[in-house]
């Protein structure tokens, strides 16, 4: 039961990510969600596989970007550099709220999570219920309050240009990245005050990468 459980909130985990991406930056197409839903069952599986078998926690976040990337590019022909900033700008958000949620139960509860390799445990399934509601939160927000950008629903097909923007955009990317396999490390193996400088900086790229989305919308 357990099992089920898990991969059915993975599944949702992947669903709301899309979810984020397409109304954080109003894709206007089919949003195709059967197809993301086998995509989360695949991953809710593998990462049952990776972690409870292999122990590999790092190594699961890696393929399931790669495979979500991939997704974006060929699913939804979207251009490797907007699939990049679509990908990691919604995912670091879900990201940070799944962080500020981890570090509330570290630092202001007594409970703590013992095992992230066991993700049929019910302080992981709690957590992930949790996010994946606040996630949906967030997106309902957003589409009902009509924000989001627009610079990629308009351009996903066009070759990029590699202003001063763009590059400071990529580099914002790269970092967000390189963090977020070093944080699944670091909460893994219980450095928590290390996470929380980690969340931090994702934090901070995340809302210098808003800043130049903005310039980037008003730009084009």
């Amino acid at each position: 039961m357990e099992f089920a459980i898990s991969i059915a909130l993975s599944t949702l985990e992947t669903v709301t990510i899309f979810v984020l991406i397409f109304v954080l930056f109003r894709y206007r197409k089919s949003y195709r969600f059967w197809a993301v839903a086998g995509l989360g069952i695949g991953l809710a599986s593998w990462s049952l596989f990776i972690r409870m078998v292999l122990f590999m926690p790092t190594l699961d976040l890696i393929v399931q970007l790669i495979a979500m990337y991939i997704f974006l590019k060929f699913v939804y022909r979207i251009r490797w550099f907007y699939a990049m900033i679509m990908l990691f700008f919604a995912y670091g958000l879900y990201l940070l709220l799944q962080g500020m949620i981890l570090l509330l139960i570290i630092y202001g509860t007594d409970y703590g999570i013992n095992d992230y390799n066991d993700i049929t445990t019910n302080p992981i399934l709690i957590l992930q219920l949790v996010s994946f509601l606040l996630g949906l939160g967030i997106a309902w927000m957003v589409k009902k309050k009509n924000w989001g950008f627009t610079f990629i629903s308009s351009h996903r097909l066009q070759k990029e240009s590699w202003t001063g923007v763009n590059r400071s955009i990529l580099g914002s990317l790269i970092g967000i990245g390189m963090l977020i396999p070093v944080g699944v490390f670091a909460a893994v193996y219980g450095y928590n005050n290390a996470y929380s400088m980690i969340m931090f900086c994702i934090f901070f790229f995340w809302i210098y990468l808003l800043l130049l989305f903005f310039q980037k919308d008003y730009s084009e």
